[in-house]
């Protein structure tokens, strides 16, 4: 007798709705894509006890007839796709024909719907079950109403969260789906009181203060890049609005929103040493390519996408973000509260003059003109020997001579470690290294990559050096080279790059409470000016803020408000 039965249409769609819903949010991101799909240009979402109760979701979208209403509730069901080639040329968010015969399969749904030329019509499932169909009046579009969410899968309420759990997850897809539909007006309402909307202007900056309110858009960047016909375009927060989490990188590839580590990496590492460690920024990032690049077919909820090139495309995106944000003028960091807002940097290079950092010619081809992302700032004194005073117009600037001093060094030598052409320095008498043989012997396992940048050995001694490093810094050096090498056991030359230039210009710049002269004040400020990211230290923290006279006027109780 067989032991294999195959299971009925049932029992088949209720295991399906596993993969497709998992909570509330799963069935509204399913519902609206649909509505997305079918052209509408405002959707409206209602929500009744976190989901669990009541979801409502209505667009004016192009509608169903009532032979393709009842039609829809069928597992692979779809007019988005009918061939293979179709499949490779997804344009449609949804396409497997799962999300209602998922959703249906473990609720009850009400679905009613008309297109431009037909009668309403109302078709009713409970528990996968047809239950009814008449005509509706209504205007043209869809609403779908899905009650009573796992009512008949117990199991499932195990994996719902708290009610603030759920309702954030919510809130969360509302966002992603906004964010990848500007032109589309939506609406978000708990127990009967709208929660949030977007007007559908495709007004970007409107867009996000209304996805994360008020204000979100002072110092935003926006940076486009085309190559090989795949476009870009990031709308990028300014660097002094983090978070702790990784979440608020929404990453969209024709308008879906998906989840990819590396891609969102390449926007983390664009942002580098913009911001403190472990903070991340907010970040809207739009991608447009060829459908027939994608594979979307990869998971239930399509959060999960494979594309040609991946590793070109997040090292073109790192690029553009890079280089928007060291060309933009962004604003220095005003009141005391925001101090508390924490960045992390990274920049390019410039050349250090302070503590006898190697000069570079001013009619270097490299050379440019000052870049004039700081204000005009009138020096007036310095406070408890570590910060120094400047004023104008707009208020007090208070500058940290010490990060200051890092950031300029950090530029100078982030510089001359990219460039493998510097002139080597022969020693003399041989520099005998402090580590033990073992540890010799890993260093030298990468002696030709070393060679590279300048550093020569000869029977475990240090016989040349890069021309930049001075004496005393070659210990720090070689110390950090180590370092990498027994964390990772590997070199890699950009994070060695980095870690080398943050390790050299923070041991070798100014210090706090380390009086300078006058003469020193203004060449800081003079050579901060010349530096990609003048805001910042290499670590991420602020060189220099500013206290408005309306602040000031606040403390001493001049005005009021």
């Amino acid at each position: 007798m067989s032991v294999i039965k195959k299971m009925d249409h049932k029992l088949s769609n209720m295991i399906a709705a596993g993969e497709v819903v998992e909570r509330p949010s799963s069935v509204i991101k399913e519902l609206v894509e649909n509505a997305i799909d079918a052209h509408a240009t405002k959707i409206k979402i209602e929500v009744l006890g976190f989901g669990m109760e009541k979801i409502s979701v209505t667009d004016n979208g192009d509608g169903m007839s009532q032979e393709d209403a009842k039609l829809a509730f069928e597992r692979y069901a779809t007019s988005k796709i009918k061939s293979e080639m179709d499949l490779s040329h997804i344009h449609t968010l949804g396409f497997r024909g799962e999300a209602l015969a998922a959703i249906s399969a473990v609720s009850k749904v009400v679905l009613k719907t008309k297109t431009e030329d037909d009668l309403g019509s109302e078709v009713i499932y409970e528990g996968g079950n047809f239950v009814s169909s008449s005509q509706a009046a209504m205007n043209k579009g869809t609403q779908i109403d899905v009650m009573n969410l796992f009512y008949n899968t117990p199991a499932r309420f195990k994996y719902i969260k708290s009610e603030y759990t759920e309702k954030y997850a919510i809130i969360d897809i509302f966002d992603r789906l906004a964010l990848a539909n500007p032109s589309i007006y939506m609406q978000l309402s708990f127990d009967g009181k709208l929660y949030k909307e977007t007007y559908g202007n495709h007004d970007f900056y409107q867009l996000i203060d209304q996805i994360y309110g008020k204000q979100m858009t002072k110092g935003l960047t926006i940076a486009s890049h085309e190559v090989s016909h795949i476009q870009m375009k990031a709308y990028l927060l300014s660097p002094h609005i983090v978070r702790s989490r990784k979440k608020d990188i929404s990453i969209f590839i024709n308008h879906r929103y998906i989840k990819n580590y590396r891609l969102t990496q390449a926007v983390i590492d664009g942002y580098h040493s913009f911001l403190m460690v472990s903070k991340y920024p907010i970040a809207i990032i739009d991608i447009v390519m060829d459908p027939s690049l994608l594979d979307v077919n990869v998971h239930p909820q399509k959060y999960e996408v494979k594309f040609v090139n991946e590793t070109f495309l997040s090292f073109e995106l790192e690029n553009m973000i890079k280089k928007a944000l060291q060309e933009k003028n962004l604003p220095i960091q005003e009141n005391l509260s925001s101090i508390k807002k924490e960045w992390k940097q990274e920049s390019f290079t410039r050349p250090s003059l302070l503590n006898e950092a190697p000069m570079i010619n001013e009619n270097d081809e490299n050379s440019s003109e000052p870049l004039n992302k700081l204000p005009y700032l009138e020096y007036i004194g310095i406070f408890s020997g570590t910060y120094l005073l400047f004023q104008n117009d707009e208020g007090l600037y208070l500058m940290d001579q010490h990060a200051a001093a890092e950031r300029i060094r950090y530029e100078h030598y982030y510089e001359a470690l990219g460039n493998p052409k510097f002139a080597i320095k022969e020693r003399l008498i041989p520099i005998e290294l402090s580590l033990s043989n073992d540890d010799i012997d890993k260093l030298l396992s990468y002696e030709k990559i070393l060679n590279k940048h300048g550093f020569n050995f000869h029977q475990k001694q240090l016989i040349s050096t890069p021309t930049w490093l001075r004496d005393e810094e070659i210990d720090i050096a070689i110390e950090s080279i180590f370092s990498q090498l027994d964390e990772y056991q590997k070199l890699d030359i950009k994070t060695l790059r980095d870690a080398l230039a943050k390790d050299v210009s923070c041991k070798g710049a100014i210090k706090a409470n380390h009086h300078i002269s006058r003469q020193e004040v203004f060449k800081i400020l003079e050579e901060l000016r010349l530096c990609k990211n003048p805001y910042t230290c290499p670590h991420g923290r602020p060189t220099i803020i500013k206290l408005t006279h309306y602040e000031i006027e606040r403390m001493f109780k001049r005005v009021v408000s």
